[in-house]
């Protein structure tokens, strides 16, 4: 891709003194015009080569130091590049004050910042008037000043490389970590450790994945079924691991030059990658997904018309998927001015939190390159300014595609730094100031009590608060497994349902807690409706010693009167249980009063009272010991039991 610079370099002279060189060596302008033939047809040794021949004729034609920096430019030689414009600058800087300005560039994408800000500075003395770039430069002097705070104040970071059955002598980068840390999904750069001359096919880029056992990575293999010859990459994994999606460039259904698409895992397969369609993909370049944990958000890169700048972060909403299969999409929104800017956004992910959003930036203040930044999201559409994470986590080479963990304590991102093969996959604790809310997670299968089949059913959490549902997924993937992300600080029904079954309910209560706690880990056996059958109510909640029902009841209670609606035939008696505090009359009592409060608020929403008996039994029929406070919350429970079919 040619940059700015290089049309200025290769065409400044035509278009602006026709043929007008520093030299009047024939042989050297010839030498130079084949060099820029040579230059544009990507054949940057032989135009190298050219070059030379051209300066030993004569050591002072500038442009050919010019275009020699252009080249390292290209072959991202900073070392080299800077060595040229330097040479040309001693030659004749009066005449082309850009050359200030491009190697204040330079400087600052090696991390020279001061000799970058002297740069732009002599840029601004001679061409602050009227120069093309004097906007650009006044701003890079600011992100100088910015590196250099950077650099005086270091974050904590100590990082450790995956080792040898995720990293191999080719590029690994672009980690993709599922919510149970389980499931790594990455990115290889296939064949790209080999030389340039030595290779007997174009590298490429493909997916690759590993199982974390007994506290070590196995060894990586191909994702065979969405591999290609071609290249796929820059992927996000969905929190069960069950659903992909990356990025594809020049595929025959493709919408733009890349589009993202996505797969998914049934009984340890990937489907045939299909297109995620419109609005996420355009006839512009889509790029670099992010899924949420949730399962109802995908953030992504664009070049559409509507940015702020050259690269935006995007966020679509995933409705659903239709009957064929395909995602259903709202309204692409770009993030805004909090996020993107006139530069380049890129690599969004956004923490299983769902509020803290990591990303990389070539605009803010950073130490060069793209830098990694994080923003938390204040409201429902404004999220806070952008922190840069911090050196030596950012350097000034580019930095991209961090991860987090659930526990908000563990990223991994990709780095060429000493002790690579090229670029590997690392590790490291993230500092505290850094780290996302910590979220948990609810893990299990569901089979039938009776037979221990795998069971295909709805599964669903919902936050007390709000009556929101959270998450509202499906077991029907291999073995009837599921895995859902829980944010911490809330209180949570969870429920499971099959048609022709009785439903399960569970209670998360974590609104105290707001560091990391141990994972549910669930078997869940659901039992065919049959007469004597029961369901215990976890989420039907009173007050302490009260039978008026509180809000976060309304929840529960709605599953109950749709299931009693789905099966009009069925007859029940609601129970009420206690622990045994107190005397066993006033618990008697107690009970019965709860049971008779739910049974009026069925049918004061349209169930036959004539469906339905009620009946206390105090602390008669514990569940636990009446030993511990968590025993006791156990005992107190309304339940209902079916009588008849």
């Amino acid at each position: 891709m040619r940059t700015l610079f290089t049309i200025i370099l290769i065409l400044f002279f035509e278009l602006a003194f026709g043929q007008s060189y520093s030299t009047d060596n024939k042989k050297a302008i010839k030498l130079f015009d084949q060099a820029k033939v040579a230059f544009v047809s990507d054949l940057f040794s032989k135009s190298l080569t050219f070059l030379d021949d051209a300066i030993r004729l004569d050591p002072t034609f500038v442009e050919v130091y010019l275009l020699k920096s252009d080249i390292y430019q290209e072959l991202d030689s900073v070392k080299l590049q800077i060595e040229s414009l330097e040479a040309a600058i001693q030659i004749n800087s009066s005449k082309f004050p850009k050359l200030y300005y491009t190697l204040g560039n330079a400087f600052y994408k090696r991390g020279f910042y001061q000799k970058a800000v002297d740069s732009y500075k002599s840029y601004l003395a001679i061409d602050g008037a009227k120069g093309k770039f004097v906007d650009k430069a006044k701003q890079n002097i600011k992100k100088c000043d910015g590196a250099v705070k950077l650099l005086k104040s270091p974050v904590p970071f100590v990082s450790v490389n995956l080792g040898p059955d995720i990293n191999s002598s080719d590029d690994e980068y672009w980690p993709s970590i599922t919510l149970d840390g389980k499931t790594i999904i990455f990115t290889r750069l296939v064949g790209s450790s080999e030389p340039i001359s030595q290779r007997k096919s174009p590298v490429q880029e493909d997916f690759y994945t590993s199982q974390f056992i007994d506290n070590h990575w196995q060894k990586s293999v191909p994702i065979v079924s969405i591999n290609t010859i071609y290249n796929e990459g820059a992927q996000s994994v969905s929190t069960d691991g069950k659903l992909l999606f990356f990025t594809a460039c020049t595929r025959n259904d493709g919408i733009g030059s890349c589009d993202i698409y996505f797969s998914k895992n049934k009984a340890s397969a990937w489907s045939v990658p299909q297109n995620a369609g419109e609005p996420v993909n355009t006839t512009s370049w889509e790029s670099q997904p992010s899924i949420s944990a949730n399962g109802e958000s995908l953030y992504f890169v664009s070049s559409r018309h509507g940015g702020k700048g050259g690269m935006d972060i995007w966020k679509c909403n995933l409705l659903g998927f239709s009957a064929a299969g395909l995602p259903v999409w709202g309204n692409a929104i770009n993030l805004g001015d909090s996020i993107n800017t006139p530069g380049n956004e890129m690599s969004p992910y956004i923490h299983a939190d769902g509020k803290t959003l990591y990303f990389a930036s070539d605009y803010w203040s950073g130490l060069g390159g793209y830098d990694i930044f994080y923003s938390r999201l204040k409201n429902d559409f404004v999220w806070s300014r952008p922190h840069n994470i911090g050196y030596p986590i950012n350097s000034y080479k580019d930095e991209q595609g961090l991860v987090v963990d659930a526990a908000g304590k563990n990223a991994y991102y990709s780095s060429d730094r000493p002790g690579s093969k090229g670029m590997d996959i690392y590790s490291f604790e993230l500092y505290k100031d850094a780290r996302p809310t910590p979220v948990s997670y609810v893990k299990g299968k569901v089979m039938d009590s009776e037979t221990g089949q795998p069971i295909c059913a709805k599964v669903e959490l919902v936050d007390l608060d709000n009556d929101k549902s959270i998450v509202n997924g499906e077991s029907c993937w291999e073995k009837g497994e599921f895995l859902m992300c829980l944010p911490l600080g809330k209180e949570y029904a969870f429920n499971v349902s099959k048609e022709g079954y009785l439903f399960f309910s569970e209670n998360f209560q974590l609104k105290e807690k707001m560091e990391f706690i141990d994972p549910y880990i669930l078997e869940i056996k659901l039992k065919k409706i049959e007469i004597g059958g029961s369901v215990v109510l976890r989420n039907v909640f009173f007050n302490t010693g009260s039978y008026e029902l509180l809000p976060e009841s309304k929840v529960e209670l709605k599953r109950l009167i749709d299931f009693l609606i789905l099966n009009k035939s069925l007859y029940i008696e609601l129970e009420g249980h206690t622990d045994n505090l107190g005397s066993e009359e006033l618990n008697r009592v107690l009970s019965e009063s709860r049971a008779k409060e739910v049974y009026m608020y069925l049918i004061d929403k349209g169930i036959e009272g004539s469906r339905m008996t009620f009946r206390g039994y105090g602390y008669s029929q514990p569940i636990s010991s009446n030993e511990t406070a968590e025993g006791r919350a156990l005992n107190r429970r309304t339940e209902f039991k079916i009588t008849r079919k």
